[in-house]
């Protein structure tokens, strides 16, 4: 107790100290005295018996008074403890008073952040108006602002370079100032992330919670009621949360500059959705500046509002507003005598009240070593050069071919050096620095030349260069304004694919990066930015990563022979290979597969190959450049996964492994002899496209085409997704590995760059389809298989379904889950899709029901679509996606509003058996329906009546029924092995049956012009039909050895996709009905005969391949070499391993890489097989020249 009460400060509690140590000292003393007294023997004893009761006595009566001493000491304690914890309580109450407003304020904060404004779209570029200029139309502005009667919206119009952007900059400056501003949006086609509609409503927000702290609450709670697909959010519901409704009840003003530098489809929304949205903030003004195009003049016809332009009659002090302008600009000049007062008054009376005019004359005269000399020049009548703004643009560049004449040759060189530097300004993809044009063109002149043009181009900080005005852009493209200086731009993009070329050729080199080791991925180079930025040019980065662009967008530079011969060159001198180094490092080896991909789709190859051997002479087609292109492709495609992690193993892994009579293979072998030699398992040839698509060593559940045709996904019950190359059948790089279950289903976002994927582990995975890496971490909520899985038609968001009668909505940007389950089905849902507009999702469940959801909140739309007795067997979305059609066993068609989930009328009967099939016409006016009872009926969509009778001509169940394309026609698949045609019109079969199947039909579908049937069966096969004659078109399409699973068309319908139980992915040419490769020449029996051997039993690998036992492994006389086998590892290399994806890796780094079909054989070389390009293909290895880690360079000669 003392230890306790000497730790505590208070007086009250020393007085309780000194109390315990008192009554403790009258302890020890009675105790010494009880201890001698038993110590006496009895007589002293009795004798002392009297005195010792008296002590006691005494003692008792100080152990109550001490007693209560140190009880009153505990109660004061007690009270001043008490008195303290309340103080402290009532600190932190006031505290968390201060932390709720804190975190009230962070909590804004927080969602605030959560807009992404552009701080380009608020008139950083622009200044505000010269002090006492533009009075008389900024009076009248602020009178319509501080009029309640006045309309709303007041459209400021005039010509380009009229003022128009200075004035909406002072304006939402001043009006910032005052507090009225809510937010500015300024267009700018110099910015083109401002000339969309997408960037809007969050810039326009954050300046509101910015500007107006009243609204900030409003628009928190929007940001907070949106909830986690405020990104997604569709434009016109964001519009309205966050900018119009927040500003309900205030009078304030927004601004909205140059909206005809904006898409003009956007520009049509952004105007709609305000204009319809005015009422509902009655005292909300905007002020819209833009040049008179004619689409916005008829938006703004039937509203109320206000239209002037800045050269109406009623501005009249716009000639006093330009000599102020003049004045101000020149009054240097004046008063160093470089110019005289007449002189500048002058010209303000000659610019022709043009601000662009006025300014860009100004620059002339102010940049000029003469300025009174060039201001007579430009003030000559005879001349009249200040008519319009493109008679000074022309006066401008004839003055820099003359002005960069001097020192620098003759002038038709000069003007020749400005036209290419105009061209190389206007053509970019990307905005260029001096440097970088200079090195793309091939000269130094490009700084001298910008000077004498810096009355119309300027140079940013970072030395970029852009055109002031778009006005100059115009001037230059328009041939009748801009004679002599027209820019045509197909030959602008020659002139920088001739440059991207030349730089390519110039400046590519081996190891361009300086790269120390091979033993270090790209990603894990720790200075590799660094290296980037030393090494490799800002000119030589645009040069590899767009040269192909622009050979696009120059129809192929054709006529040119300049293009041909250093495309030519780039590709056989071994650059190609240090192009890929280029693109290695940039990370954009996707971007170049691309790339020579367009030049093969526009055609544009085939009159390269036709002139490049007119232009060189060479002969030989076979070894023209469309093959030379072809395989530098196919090598890309083939080794993407090396390449893209390292720079190094492009020489090391993937040319050893390249088929010995490519292009790019016998071109590096004289170059790059140091490398390893694929001596057993390396092919003569690339493949051709195969018959079928091997890679997965399980069924093939799910297969889908990307957007653009180019790339097939597929998953499987092996757990893995591949990606494809459709046109060749080789895989993009490894499976893509990360799901520990069955992958159940798969599907491309609209852009194509993203597939995702569900699977029996319960978890979807995001996967970037160029690279195949994961993005972020599995998607994970459900508790069950992830049965169907699809992108939102903006790509923004996905939507799962699972067996754990759950749908759930994820950010298919951050991977996070979007608001709670969706909870509503007592069955497993196997379907879910969103409605054509994204703000809708269905879903179809073992419950028998289909359910309707909001896909901004999650919320369920109405009741169960649970009229159906029996299970929904089928459910399509009307094209418009207002209404569902569903077919159940219950023998009958429903309607649904999609808007409400509520049912159209009564159910559409009339089938007398199970309703398998249901299908809405293109318009939406007709439904199509297929059933048990042998029959198809037509439906009015609108009322739910019959059309006619049924249409009756099958003799067993019609399992699939579809529309044409252009809805005159129906086609129908049945269980008695027949597909028939049929008038929509009268409803009567079109011809004979269509038999070829030997089992029943279980789908159909037009191709996407309508001129082709395709129809699948369970007799394995695929059939094509032509839908004209209904004769067959080709054989059966005949490769599967199980029942076919899924089909898909490509976009264009040339090509089908067929997914079958056999584990395997057929390709097929619809347009001829074959298979897109034939079998090899000499090759007519799809089994291959096994070898006896002495050396070992013969094993069967599959029905295609045998393998024959050799010897483990083999030495040779030189104690260098080594083949693979149990010891792949390379001489002085231990403990080695292959991972999943190829590499193969020591405790030094990684060493070499694998391609799939080598592995196997890599790691058992005592198997041979036969045909030996198998999948299991033997592979030895001959390391005696191989180069790694720090000696890799050594692979070069």
């Amino acid at each position: 107790m003392q230890d306790n009460l000497s730790r505590c400060p208070t007086a009250h509690s020393t007085a309780l100290l000194l109390a315990v140590n008192s009554y403790e000292q009258k302890l020890l003393n009675v105790l010494t005295k009880a201890r001698l007294a038993i110590s006496r023997g009895p007589p002293t004893a009795v004798w002392r018996q009297r005195a010792d009761k008296e002590e006691i006595i005494e003692l008792n009566r100080d152990v109550r008074i001490y007693w209560a001493d140190f009880m009153g000491a505990i109660s004061v304690q007690t009270h001043e403890t008490v008195h303290r914890i309340e103080r402290d309580v009532n600190r932190m109450r006031s505290g968390v008073n201060r932390v709720e407003l804190s975190v009230d304020s962070i909590g804004y904060n927080s969602h605030i952040k959560e807009l992404v404004p552009l701080s380009s779209a608020t008139g950083e570029d622009h200044d505000i108006c010269l002090h006492g200029t533009r009075t008389e139309v900024l009076d009248l502005i602020y009178q319509w602002v501080d009029d309640p009667n006045a309309p709303q919206l007041w459209w400021l119009t005039d010509v380009a370079g009229a003022g128009k952007s200075t004035i909406a900059k002072h304006l939402s400056t001043e009006w910032k100032h005052q507090g009225r501003l809510a937010g500015c949006y300024f267009f700018n086609k110099n910015r083109p992330e401002t000339t969309n509609k997408q960037g809007f409503c969050d810039t326009l927000a954050a300046q509101m919670a910015n500007n107006q702290p009243q609204l900030r609450s409003l628009i928190t709670h929007a940001i907070k009621e949106i909830g986690p697909i405020l990104s997604m959010c569709p434009f016109e519901e964001k519009l309205d949360k966050l900018v119009i409704q927040p500003m309900s009840n205030v009078a304030l003003v927004l601004v909205i500059d140059a909206l005809d530098e904006c898409d003009e489809r956007d520009r049509a929304i952004i105007l709609h959705k305000l204009l319809s949205s005015l009422p509902q903030a009655p005292q909300l003004k905007i002020l819209i500046t833009s040049r008179p195009e004619r689409d916005i003049a008829q938006l703004l016809e039937g509203y109320r509002s206000r239209t002037d332009s800045l050269h109406d009659v009623e501005f009249k002090s716009n000639r006093d507003d330009i000599a102020a302008f003049v004045e101000h600009k020149l009054r240097g000049l004046v008063r160093s005598s470089e110019l005289t007062n007449e002189g500048v008054d002058r010209l303000a009376k000659r610019v022709n009240c043009l601000f662009i005019l006025a300014s860009t004359a100004c620059k002339v005269v102010e940049e000029s070593p003469t300025p009174q000399g060039d201001l007579e020049e430009l003030l000559n009548p005879n001349q009249d050069l200040l008519r319009d703004i493109n008679t000074l643009y022309s006066t401008i560049l004839t003055r820099a071919c003359k002005g960069a004449q001097v020192g620098q040759g003759s002038g038709s060189k000069i003007w020749q050096l400005l036209i290419n530097v105009l061209k190389a300004i206007l053509a970019t993809t990307t905005p260029l620095t001096i440097s970088a044009i200079d090195g793309l063109l091939g000269i130094k002149n490009t700084k001298r030349l910008v000077e004498f043009l810096s009355s119309v181009l300027n140079v940013r900080p970072d030395g970029i260069v852009i055109i002031l005005h778009p006005t100059f852009r115009e001037f230059l493209e328009d041939q009748t304004k801009a004679g002599q200086f027209h820019i045509d731009m197909t030959d602008a993009h020659k002139l920088m694919a001739k440059g991207c070329l030349s730089i390519m050729k110039r400046e590519l080199c081996f190891n361009i990066c300086q790269l120390g080791s091979s033993f270090v991925l790209n990603r894990d180079v720790p200075d590799l930015n660094e290296k980037i930025s030393k090494h490799i040019s800002k000119g030589l980065q645009y040069g590899c990563v767009y040269w192909p662009d622009h050979i696009v967008n120059s129809n192929g530079a054709s006529g040119d022979c300049e293009v041909d011969r250093a495309l030519l060159q780039v590709i056989e001198d071994g650059s190609s290979l240090y192009w890929i180094e280029v693109m290695s490092a940039l990370g954009n080896i996707p971007k170049a597969i691309k790339g020579l991909q367009d030049i093969e789709k526009y055609h544009l190859v085939s009159l390269l190959v036709q002139r490049t051997y007119a232009c060189t002479n060479r002969a030989g087609k076979e070894r023209g450049l469309k093959a030379k292109i072809n395989d530098i492709k196919r090598f890309l495609i083939a080794f993407s996964t090396p390449i893209s992690e390292s720079i190094p193993h492009i020489y090391i892994s993937a040319i050893p492994f390249t088929p010995k009579k490519s292009y790019i293979r016998q071109g590096a072998e004289a170059l790059f002899p140091n490398t390893m030699s694929v001596f057993i398992g390396c092919t003569e040839n690339w493949p051709e496209p195969p018959q079928e698509w091997l890679g997965h060593t399980s069924e093939v559940n799910s297969i889908a085409f990307s957007p653009d045709g180019r790339h097939v996904a597929s998953g499987s019950k092996d757990k893995t997704i591949r990606l494809w190359d459709a046109e060749t059948g080789q895989p993009l790089g490894e499976p893509l590995r990360g799901h520990s279950g069955t992958v159940w289903s798969v599907a491309f976002s609209p852009d194509g760059r993203r597939v995702v994927s569900g699977s029996k582990d319960k978890t979807i995975r995001l996967w970037d389809a160029g690279t195949g890496q994961t993005l972020g971490e599995p998607l994970q909520g459900h508790s069950a298989n992830v049965v169907s899985v699809v992108f939102s038609p903006d790509g923004r968001r996905i939507v799962s379904g699972s067996w754990d009668e759950t749908i759930r909505l994820w950010d298919a940007k951050t991977g996070q889950a979007l608001r709670k389950p969706l909870r509503g089905h007592s069955g497993y849902v196997w379907s879910v899709a969103f409605s054509p507009d994204g703000r809708r999702i269905v879903s179809g469940s073992s419950d028998k029901t289909i359910r309707l959801w909001d896909a901004a909140t999650g919320q369920p739309l109405g009741e169960p679509l649970q009229v159906h007795s029996g299970t929904v067997l089928s459910i399509a979305f009307s094209p418009d996606g207002r209404r569902i059609v569903s077919g159940s066993q219950d023998n009958t068609i429903r309607l649904w509003d999609t808007g409400t989930g509520q049912p159209l009328g009564e159910p559409l009967r009339g089938h007398s058996s199970y309703v398998s099939s249901v299908a809405f016409s293109p318009d939406g006016r007709r439904i199509v329906s297929g059933s048990s009872d042998n029959t198809i009926r037509l439906w009015e969509a609108g009322t739910g009546q019959t059309l006619g009778e049924p249409l009756q001509a099958h003799s067993h169940d019609v399992a699939s029924v579809a529309f044409s394309p252009d809805g005159r026609r129906i086609v129908s698949g049945s269980r008695d092995n027949t597909i028939r045609l049929w008038d929509t019109g009268t409803g009567q079969p079109l011809g004979e049956s269509l038999r070829g199947h030997s089992d029943y039909v279980s789908s159909v579908a037009f191709s996407p012009d309508g001129s082709r049937i395709v129809s699948g069966s369970r007799d394995k096969t695929i059939r094509l039909w032509d839908a004209g004659t209904g004769r067959p078109l080709g054989e059966p399409l005949q490769a599967h050895s199980d029942d076919v699973w899924s089909m898909a068309s490509s976009p264009d319908g040339r090509h089908i996709i067929s997914g079958s139980g056999d584990s395997t992915i057929q390709p097929w040419d619809s347009e001829i009905g074959q298979q897109l490769r034939n079998q090899s020449p000499g090759n007519t029996d799809p089994a291959s005969v096994a070898i006896p051997s002495n050396s070992g039993p013969v094993s069967t690998l599959s029905p295609q391949e045998c393998s024959i036992s050799n010897t483990p492994h083999t030495k040779t006389h030189d104690s260098r070499r080594f083949v693979s086998g149990p010891h792949f590892a390379p001489p002085g290399f231990f403990d080695c391993s292959i991972s999943e994806d190829g590499w193969v890796s020591s405790s030094d780094g990684v060493l070499y890489w694998v391609p799939p079909h080598n592995r196997y054989g890599l790691q058992h070389s005592h198997i041979l097989t036969i045909p030996t390009d198998s999948s299991f293909r033997a592979t030895w290895i001959d390391f005696i020249h191989f180069h790694c880690g720090t000696s890799w360079v050594k692979c070069r000669k």
